[in-house]
């Protein structure tokens, strides 16, 4: 089914299902064009390890469908997860509603959080703010006992143009649609300033509290930040921004302890983002990240010039090696790159911001496409080759599936190819590198801690 921004087919299914978003829980609803995962991630941790009982509903799915909505920092067993969505699917039948497979995924969620007695739902935004499904939420009020009470903005970048618009204004204008009447709001301070001019409007005309976060000026930032295993420099500002949050929350009368954000903050796992791993198989280390538009480009390209320098000078490198492979004559300078786009992204503005002609290969793959997703297709490799070539003179064919893309990568070692290899592009390509390595992939730690994550 296409994409149809609107929220009158899934108010009709949750009324259909008793309002659940309404009367039962409080929620955090969050948007943004980057950083939202990570910050409910943090959130969500945190308020696990402060005993409230948590929902999260995030998407798109990383590994598994069900994946999408967790219960206290777990995610939802597959069976309990379909016995609701076919619930929630019959609804839509019996009734005619014509709901998208977006709106059906919120709706369950929604219903999950109530059946599992949810003291307080994070919600993240699909795609914009005012008209994505997840929108359908409303203010806490006297007359509800559940609803809104806080909601966040983190950083707003051009992605998303043929539905978002072309500009950051445009876009903005979209995001700042989940401001709601009197609910608190916090924003990513360092959003540019057209971004913040809008928000600002917005909050003033619903009369909301505005918070514009910063890590500087957000007490204990940094010495919670010690202790996170997220890496990249952005997630000083997606920390503020869910510190910020939880200052919110604790006004409303949850009660989080000190102790818990410092807990909370270390235990905080969000794959796909700069994440180190270890293929079981080959022994092969790899940077995973699901860095899909230009702003998120941006900031891999900046870690990745840490790499570049770490290796050049022979100290720790951010993405280790096979240890029995390191070879110092070898280029270490450049890098190897996997990457795979969804059709329709900017694939330029990647390989603009991430690779060097001269030193670095690309792979070009393509991805599995995802289960009830059919909007969603990825470039052709030959396609997103071509696209490379303006970039990187050393541009490959990927091999077809991950297996066989890790056995290249092995035989490339073996002929004494030592540089650190990237996979980035698509986060539906780093489902299926996370699908294929399983359980048994080592997670080393996630990058350097020299960054300040």
């Amino acid at each position: 089914m296409a994409i149809d921004l609107s929220l009158g087919r899934i108010a009709r299914l949750l009324a259909k299902l008793g309002n659940p978003h309404r009367t039962k829980y409080h929620s955090v609803h969050v948007a943004g064009t980057n950083g939202k995962g990570s910050t409910l991630a943090y959130l969500s941790a945190i308020l696990t390890a402060a005993r409230i009982r948590t929902g999260k509903f995030t998407s798109p799915h990383l590994i598994a469908y069900n994946d999408c909505v967790a219960i206290n920092n777990e995610t939802y067993p597959m069976q309990q997860f379909e016995q609701v969505h076919q619930m929630v699917e019959r609804e839509n039948t019996k009734w005619a509603l014509g709901c998208t497979e977006f709106e059906l995924l919120t709706a369950t969620a929604y219903k999950i959080f109530e059946l599992e007695n949810v003291q307080l739902a994070l919600v993240e935004v699909g795609l914009g703010g005012t008209l994505d499904a997840t929108n359908v939420l409303e203010p806490a009020t006297d007359e509800f006992p559940g609803g809104v009470v806080a909601c966040g903005i983190t950083k707003i970048g051009i992605d998303h143009e043929s539905f978002l618009g072309s500009t950051l204004l445009e876009i903005a204008l979209k995001k700042a649609g989940i401001i709601k009447p009197g609910v608190p709001v916090v924003v990513d301070g360092t959003n540019a300033p057209e971004v913040l001019a809008v928000v600002r409007e917005k909050a003033l005309r619903e009369k909301c509290l505005l918070v514009e976060a910063e890590a500087a000026k957000t007490p204990g930032l940094f010495e919670y930040l010690s202790l996170s295993k997220l890496v990249g420099s952005y997630q000083a500002q997606n920390l503020s921004v869910a510190l910020n949050l939880v200052q919110i929350l604790r006004k409303h009368s949850f009660a989080i302890p000190d102790g818990a954000v410092s807990e909370g903050v270390g235990a905080t796992k969000w794959p796909g983002r700069l994440q180190t791993l270890v293929d079981p198989e080959t022994g092969l280390s790899v940077l995973l990240d699901g860095a899909h538009n230009e702003s998120a480009a941006i900031e891999l390209g900046q870690y990745l010039t840490q790499i570049r320098a770490e290796n050049k000078n022979g100290s720790h490198a951010s993405v280790p090696k096979d240890s029995s492979s390191v070879d110092s004559t070898s280029n270490t300078n450049g890098l190897i790159f996997v990457v795979a786009m969804t059709n329709g992204k900017a694939a330029d503005k990647i390989f603009l911001h991430v690779t060097q002609r001269n030193t670095d290969t690309v792979y070009a793959a393509t991805f599995t496409p995802p289960l009830n997703m059919p909007t969603v297709k990825c470039y052709t490799a030959e396609k997103l080759a071509s696209i490379a070539q303006n970039y990187v003179t050393d541009v490959r064919i990927a091999p077809t599936t991950v297996r066989e893309i890790f056995t290249q990568l092995q035989a490339n070692r073996l002929a004494g190819d030592h540089r650190s290899i990237v996979i980035c592009g698509s986060l539906y390509l780093c489902s299926d590198i996370l699908r294929t390595l399983g359980d048994a992939a080592t997670h080393s730690s996630m990058g350097s801690t020299t960054t300040g994550h």
